[in-house]
């Protein structure tokens, strides 16, 4: 996969960013479950389809300085059907309202790079290609979905990692290593596309990585992809051998022993946990009427 000249996307200071926990200067992160574990075969997944006349979103637009984050929920606007950030990808995943999901599809997953089929036809050439949305029946716009992914991210050589996401509207990313501690990326509101890193390299060592990654398209154009960069490398998107589902993660490791096998179910215990946690709300942009 190839995201053209975007090598190292570093987060912008600008209206509607967010980095949670984002490293400013190298991390070292432990594993959640430490060792050499067999290949993966891919992460669960969840796209829903949200009827565009949905108009109960509780994003806040302060129409006299034209910003998000204050001012009246965009719901309660004449314009302000659909989806405008994480607030509303919480409450379809979360909490849905009566009638606002009418498509969904859950399953596993080899990668993580799917996009709508405006985005195929517009941007594919320039940011890469992705697959097909895997929701049926929403016609060629396919607007107003959100996507979840979750699960492990293995690593088996040790080395500085940094990861990316091709984003148009917006995401959240979160990387959990041992004792519950994260690095962690969002993008709220509506945002032109564009691949999020981290400001700087994560030292990882071999082991299995807990993850969890949300999306959001409102309009137009939309887009999810989750890449790596490996010792200052180039972007590329995570393989699925390095994608391992939950249900799998307690495969005996290798060389596998009793005492890792049970610790891994402690440590899975913990994370499923840490994975559930809501996430918190972000800052401002502009809305795209």
């Amino acid at each position: 996969m190839s995201f053209g000249s975007h090598l190292r996307r570093r987060a912008a200071a600008s209206l509607g960013c967010l980095l949670l926990a984002a490293p400013a200067a190298a991390m070292t992160l432990a594993p959640a479950l430490p060792g050499s574990f067999a290949a993966g075969r891919g992460v669960d997944a969840v796209f829903l389809d949200v009827d565009d006349a949905w108009h109960q979103s509780t994003v806040l637009w302060n129409e006299s300085t034209g910003r998000y984050g204050s001012g009246a929920a965009i719901g309660s606007m004449p314009w302000g059907s659909g989806l405008w950030g994480l607030a509303d990808w919480r409450t379809a995943n979360l909490a849905p309202t009566p009638g606002m999901v009418v498509g969904r599809w859950e399953g596993r997953v080899p990668t993580i790079g799917f996009g709508d089929a405006t985005y195929t036809a517009l941007h594919a050439p320039r940011w890469g290609a992705v697959a097909p949305l895997p929701l049926a029946g929403t016609g060629g716009a396919q607007d107003n979905w959100t996507a979840h992914f979750h699960g492990y991210i293995r690593i088996a050589e040790a080395g500085a990692y940094n990861f990316g996401v091709l984003h148009d509207d917006g995401f959240f990313f979160r990387l959990v290593g041992a004792g519950g501690q994260a690095a962690a990326l969002a993008h709220d509101f509506l945002n032109p596309r564009e691949v999020l890193g981290f400001d700087a390299d994560l030292q990882l060592a071999p082991g299995l990585y807990g993850f969890e990654l949300g999306a959001y398209d409102r309009l137009e154009a939309g887009v999810v992809d989750l890449a790596w960069a490996r010792n200052g490398g180039a972007w590329q998107r995570v393989p699925r051998d390095s994608l391992v589902a939950a249900a799998d993660a307690l495969l005996v490791p290798e060389p596998g022993t009793v005492v890792l096998w049970l610790a891994g179910a402690l440590a899975l215990a913990a994370l499923t946990r840490a994975l559930r946690r809501a996430l918190r709300p972000p800052p401002a942009a502009r809305p795209d009427r």
